[in-house]
């Protein structure tokens, strides 16, 4: 990296890693830390950050002790690496200190991700202005501006929630572009890019719908219907659930050889994000109550009334026979709930009740080692430290006295040393055995509530009919044990560690107030939680929107309005 000349223009990119450019060159943004404290202030750009906010998204649950210290030094690099002609006594212009904290004022256009949303802007009004090869280059001028996975290398819940919304705008953009080749009639270019993206996004059902579209269109059915039995073991293997409705659709309408485009129309015609196929209009939903609808993101989806998700029905048809797919008139059957099975670690319990019996105490911190690996708990590596300490003072007494290796007798510094082992090798058996037997969090419920995560992102209606993030229904679907701050009730939400009645209720009576949360970090913009409670819960909770909130989720820009 060289040092390009301060007149040139200054850039920043996050859809992939963390940089900053000045003209074309890349400038050095130092230690990895750093980096993160510039991704902040540019996720939030033009709004201030909170010092103690910065602290909590670039260290988590390990804060440094002199947290706002750190947090002014990393400023001070940024300031010398990105403004490099000011005075270091002259308050810093592009990041500035306010009353709310640190601002990053980046010119408009300077970031990339805020560039790719306004390609979609425009975009769209191109398409509804009809020129759809304009729009289609404006598309794949917007996703070309990725560089790979957005804000690479940084971790936690903040750049976790923000890559998510990222790569979810991502998928939706390619979704458009694909919309508008396939009413084009550009099917057989658009195939090798539509089974990359499916392989990228596999829980985009749009574009395996576009891309069962474009082998039908194509001449290539059996592929097409191929495409559709391969989505369907993926979701049921993976989440337990059938496609949804537009895949169902568009797999009926290749089943009886309909086209989809009978001509070269604008795909948004009649919305920003609902494409319009040829044939005949869908009928008309049954009226309901207002507020009870949610609009699907497909053309020939109706509108439907979300199930009630306490009730029990029948379970569905055989797989031979699969259910009628959700849509119509009439409202959708919810999914049969039954509590999820779990198998007791047997082998586990034993052991971690075995190891500190078998080693004679020796061994009580094995076990605790391996928990807090596992479960990424560092508390039970503390736990693990203590027995080590506590065998360690047990072989200290026991030599502090030593008796003759002739004598019958055991001295009393000898006796205490030999209870203080068998004591630490019954408490660390039992204590290992308790801890084995409630597995709490790890690797695989990991996994199970980042699938739910993903599944909620792009699908959030289906998300609470099947109770995502709801512990206190009964669901055949385990999310790993997500909680959804939107819908659950004030008992379950007091049921979490580290989160008290007081403030349960607190988040109950705020939701209700002040209406529902986008993120869970709202909790903390709102006064709601301190930050620290919501980064060690982060990884446990959802916001899922109530029905009437239901819309694509994307990026918000820096220079729009904050949000509500």
């Amino acid at each position: 990296m060289t040092d390009a000349p301060a007149g040139l223009a200054l850039r920043f990119e996050i859809l992939g890693e963390v940089r900053a450019l000045r003209g074309d060159e890349r400038l050095d943004l130092g230690p990895a830390k750093q980096r993160a404290v510039l991704a902040v202030l540019l996720l939030e750009a033009g709004r201030p950050v909170p010092t103690h906010q910065i602290v909590d998204a670039v260290w988590g649950d390990g804060p440094p002790e002199n947290g706002a210290n750190v947090v002014q030094k990393y400023v001070a690099g940024l300031r010398r690496v990105l403004e490099p002609d000011r005075s270091p006594r002259t308050p810093g212009e592009l990041i500035a200190l306010t009353d709310g904290g640190y601002v990053l004022r980046a010119d408009p256009g300077t970031l990339d991700a805020e560039r790719f949303q306004s390609g979609l802007a425009r975009a769209s009004a191109q398409r509804r202005a009809g020129q759809l090869v304009e729009a289609g280059e404006t598309l794949r001028e917007a996703v070309g501006l990725w560089q790979g996975e957005a804000l690479a290398g940084l971790s936690g819940p903040v750049f976790e929630a923000a890559r998510n919304r990222l790569t979810d705008a991502r998928a939706t953009a390619w979704e458009k572009w694909a919309d508008i080749e396939l009413a084009r009639g550009n099917h057989t270019g658009l195939m090798p890019d539509l089974v990359r993206l499916v392989e990228q996004f596999p829980l985009r059902e749009g574009l395996r719908a576009q891309l069962m579209i474009a082998l039908h269109q194509g001449g290539r059915q059996a592929e097409a219907l191929a495409v559709f039995r391969d989505a369907r073991a993926y979701f049921l293997d993976e989440f337990g659930v059938e496609p949804g409705e537009r895949m169902q659709e568009t797999h009926r309408r290749i089943l009886r050889g309909e086209p989809f485009y009978s001509e070269p129309v604008d795909p948004w015609a009649a919305s920003d994000d609902i494409p319009v196929p040829a044939g005949p209009p869908p009928a008309p939903a049954t009226p309901v109550a207002s507020g009870s609808l949610v609009v699907s993101p497909s053309a020939y989806v109706q509108q439907y009334v979300p199930p009630d998700p306490t009730a029990i029905v029948p379970a569905p048809a055989s797989p031979g026979h699969p259910p009628l797919p959700w849509g119509g008139a009439a409202a959708p059957p919810p999914p049969a709930y039954a509590a999820p099975r779990r198998r007791f670690p047997v082998g586990e319990v034993i052991f971690a009740a075995l190891i500190p019996l078998l080693l004679c105490s020796f061994g009580s911190w094995i076990y605790f080692v391996y928990a807090g690996a596992r479960r990424r708990d560092r508390r039970q590596f503390l736990v693990a430290a203590g027995y080590g300490v506590l065998f360690v003072v047990a072989v200290i007494f026991a030599a502090i006295d030593p008796t003759p290796v002739e004598s019958t007798e055991l001295s009393t510094a000898e006796w205490i040393g030999a209870l203080m082992i068998m004591g630490i090798a019954v408490a660390a058996s039992v204590h290992g055995a308790v801890l084995a037997s409630h597995p709490g969090d790890t690797p695989k419920t990991r996994n199970l509530r980042e699938q739910a995560r993903q599944f909620a992102l792009f699908d959030p209606a289906r998300a609470r009919q099947l109770g995502i993030g709801r512990p206190d229904l009964l669901r055949a679907f385990d999310d790993g044990g997500l909680v959804d701050v939107n819908h659950v009730p004030g008992h379950e939400l007091a049921r979490l560690p580290d989160l008290s009645s007081e403030q349960a209720h607190r988040i109950v009576m705020d939701r209700l107030n002040r209406g529902p949360y986008a993120r869970p970090e709202e909790l903390i913009a709102r006064g709601v939680l301190p930050a620290r409670t919501v980064a060690r819960l982060a990884g446990r909770l959802i916001c899922l929107p109530p029905a009437a909130l239901d819309t694509p989720s994307g990026w918000r820009s820096p220079h729009s309005a904050p949000h509500g």
